[in-house]
């Protein structure tokens, strides 16, 4: 069952990885300030998911570790948005402190 479940979720992203061909799940990686917090969630965990796939590491956990991998991911993103800290901000702040941690060693 669970390699169905695999081959099947395969297919489907491998048919819409490319969201600017036209996917079927290419509308649900956009969204807009109007947008529901489930839809930017669920926009967030395609996106995730498509990216993981193209890396070719969407398959090497199983499907429970990978979706809750999917959700704390999304979730983190959602919150630190609705904080008002954009993933530029806190890559900023990774940089930094690899520079500080770089200049300690």
């Amino acid at each position: 069952m669970k390699k169905l479940t695999i081959i099947g979720l395969a297919l489907a992203l491998s048919a819409c990885a490319d969201s600017s061909s036209g996917g079927f799940l290419s509308g649900l990686t956009t969204t807009d300030a109007n947008s529901s917090i489930r839809q930017k969630m669920q926009a967030c965990m395609v996106t995730e998911a498509q990216s993981k796939f193209q890396a070719g590491t969407l398959f090497t956990k199983g499907l429970s570790d990978t979706a809750d991998e999917l959700v704390a991911t999304c979730a983190k993103k959602l919150a630190l948005q609705a904080a008002g800290i954009s993933e530029e901000s806190k890559s900023a702040a990774e940089n930094i402190i690899t520079g500080l941690k770089s200049m300690a060693q």
